[in-house]
């Protein structure tokens, strides 16, 4: 028997799919591990820390008294009711912000002149606190759903608009000199071109817009608003109810992580590449 026949039995004693799964098992447990260890971490601080630093509890409630909160079925039924309300705004104020920031980002971006013209003011209007917008919202348009969506669109427009300006910019200029060359229209080039060219920044924009969209709605309900989180934490405040207060706010922290989510899977198909 030859010594390449006697080793054979060795070379096959491992299975090729081993060392494959248990990088995979490594890689992600690189990826999950720190975050998990850092909530543990932080829930075990939220926990016992304003115990041994002798703290009352509508200064700062322990972590199990905020996830108490959590089985009053009041407490559910406002969380429920309220949050629709909140979801609904954010989600109209952020399709109209993205609309008119794409749109806009578009028309600065492909002209130099459009760009030095009304980009200043784009920002000096960006510049003003929205808590001071809020209430000429109101006197404008009431006390209904349109201020709280205006107040999450002006919150969401500058991200998309920078975005999308500084994707159309980058543009290469040989695809557009061939679109200009084959007569393409102004519509082709928009569809064809520019806003597929822009798109990985858009989206970038996007991610950062649907966090500033949940914002704008919550502001909004601060200043005039019957119902909706922030309603909900103006009353739980009122009422030094400061557990409802942090619960309710893990329902907006979550919100917003899901909507950026969602947002994030999107990219991940759009933009594969």
């Amino acid at each position: 028997m030859s010594v390449s026949e006697q080793r054979a039995p060795e070379e096959i004693a491992l299975p090729p799919a081993a060392k494959p799964r248990r990088n995979g098992r490594a890689n992600a447990l690189r990826v999950v591990g720190p975050p998990v260890a850092l909530f543990v971490v932080v829930a075990a601080l939220w926990q016992f820390l304003p115990g041994i630093l002798g703290l009352e509890k509508f200064v700062l409630p322990p972590l199990s008294d905020v996830l108490a909160q959590f089985g009053s079925a009041s407490l559910l039924d406002q969380l429920w009711t309220n949050g629709l309300v909140t979801l609904k705004e954010t989600v109209l104020g952020l399709l109209l912000g993205s609309v008119l920031g794409i749109v806009g980002g578009v028309l600065l971006g492909e002209s130099a002149i459009t760009r030095a013209t009304f980009y200043p003011y784009l920002v000096a209007f960006q510049s003003l606190p929205k808590f001071a917008l809020a209430p000429l919202f109101v006197i404008w348009f009431g006390f209904g759903t349109t201020p709280k969506v205006l107040v999450a669109a002006t919150l969401t427009f500058f991200p998309l608009l920078v975005n999308t300006m500084s994707g159309v910019m980058t543009v290469d200029r040989d695809r557009a000199k061939l679109f200009r060359s084959l007569s393409a229209t102004r519509r082709q080039v928009w569809l064809k071109l520019l806003l597929p060219s822009a798109l990985p920044s858009v989206l970038a924009g996007f991610e950062v817009a649907t966090v500033l969209a949940l914002l704008g709605a919550v502001l909004g309900e601060f200043v005039s608003s019957q119902d909706g989180l922030g309603v909900l934490l103006q009353q739980q405040q009122t009422n030094y109810d400061t557990a409802g207060v942090f619960a309710t706010l893990i329902v907006l922290a979550v919100l917003g992580v899901v909507l950026n989510q969602i947002v994030v899977q999107l990219r991940k198909r759009l933009v594969f590449w």
